[in-house]
């Protein structure tokens, strides 16, 4: 079959056409869009925070703290963008509390002599210690159209206090975020960056708003015990009569006799 000029124009202009439409559904989706899976879990995820070095460790354990009503073991994640503001794609993230129990202990390493994790209401141990108190506000998906690319930064607010076992109050506390970038290859490695960033933020502030230097002075000065004094007899304790001279004989001499008086 011979196919003329105009009918060769107007096939290629077709595949023009379709190859430019799906380059744009393309782009509009970013960098994930609508490719997610319908849950992604924290044990997939591999996050490497930076630590920060100390000259020495803080002399107490720290008893790390999962409350389900402050860190949620799931979180669900919803896009929204102006292009798609109500019905964007979703997902969630589960076993969360691995940020906690993984990350955040293996971070607090660092700073601490040991590092354990217990469920809220777990008793804990009479030798002095450090409780850490940890709360996850929310975890969500922010997403911002930048020409026809839509771009997601997966956020977090977050937030832990630190005090010790013979206080009520906190030494230290902190409130903060972190955020993934704007690009990442799969997921986990974006909630990877995310975990990293909010590590990374917490350390920070812990050395710099003089957090580190506060428990160190409360361990150390639970260490240092007062001196007991033993007070000083008085002179009646001593077993001296009262109404009597203070006898100056050299010690181990016998008291000198009083003289008798002559009769006249």
């Amino acid at each position: 079959m011979k196919i003329t000029d105009s009918q060769g124009t107007l096939a290629l202009a077709k595949r023009i056409l379709t190859t430019g439409t799906l380059a744009l559904l393309l782009s509009v989706t970013g960098c994930f869009g609508s490719h997610y899976r319908p849950s992604y879990s924290m044990a997939n995820v591999s996050a490497k925070p930076a630590s920060l070095m100390v000259a020495q460790k803080i002399q107490r354990p720290l008893y790390l703290v999962i409350d389900p009503a402050r860190v949620p073991d799931s979180f669900s994640l919803k896009e929204a963008s102006s292009f798609n503001p109500k019905d964007g794609p979703q997902t969630k993230l589960e076993e969360f509390q691995r940020f906690v129990s993984r990350d955040l202990k293996e971070a607090m390493g660092n700073y601490f002599s040991r590092v354990e994790v217990v469920t809220a209401g777990s008793p804990l141990p009479s030798e002095p210690h450090v409780i850490g108190d940890v709360k996850v506000d929310r975890v969500q998906l922010h997403s911002t159209p930048v020409g026809g690319l839509v771009y997601t930064v997966i956020e977090m607010t977050w937030g832990m206090g630190l005090r010790p076992s013979e206080s009520k109050e906190y030494a230290f506390t902190f409130a903060g975020e972190g955020k993934s970038s704007e690009s990442y290859p799969t997921f986990e490695v974006g909630v990877a960056q995310l975990i990293e960033s909010a590590i990374l933020g917490f350390n920070k502030s812990l050395v710099e708003k003089g957090g580190l230097d506060a428990l160190k002075q409360v361990s150390e000065a639970a260490v240092v015990k007062p001196a007991v004094t033993t007070p000083v007899p008085a002179a009646k304790d001593a077993g001296q009569p009262s109404g009597e001279p203070l006898d100056l004989a050299a010690p181990g001499n016998p008291p000198a006799k009083a003289a008798k008086k002559r009769k006249k």
